[in-house]
């Protein structure tokens, strides 16, 4: 990201995929590992201030066609969403 995403456009993104700007962290990334953080206990404020100081700890790709989002590796939802396949 070249400009940091405030809180609601994170939640806002979030929404597209149905899901909250907490399940846009990546747990599994090394950033994320090295923060050493209990996911469970993170807020969608605390997730939305981490994402933008730490971006890589979020999921990646991301894809989206403005109505809804994919988030992660997952080629059946890319597909879904561009309708081809």
């Amino acid at each position: 990201m070249k400009e940091p995403l405030e809180e609601k456009e994170l939640g806002e993104l979030a929404a597209r995929g149905g899901m909250s700007i907490k399940d846009l962290l990546n747990p599994g990334s090394k950033g994320f590992k090295d923060l050493k953080l209990d996911l469970d206990s993170i807020t969608d404020p605390e997730a939305a201030e981490l994402i933008n100081k730490n971006p890589k700890i979020m999921r990646r790709p991301l894809l989206t066609d403005q109505d809804k989002l994919v988030a992660g590796f997952n080629p059946e939802e890319y597909r879904a969403l561009v309708g081809t396949g």
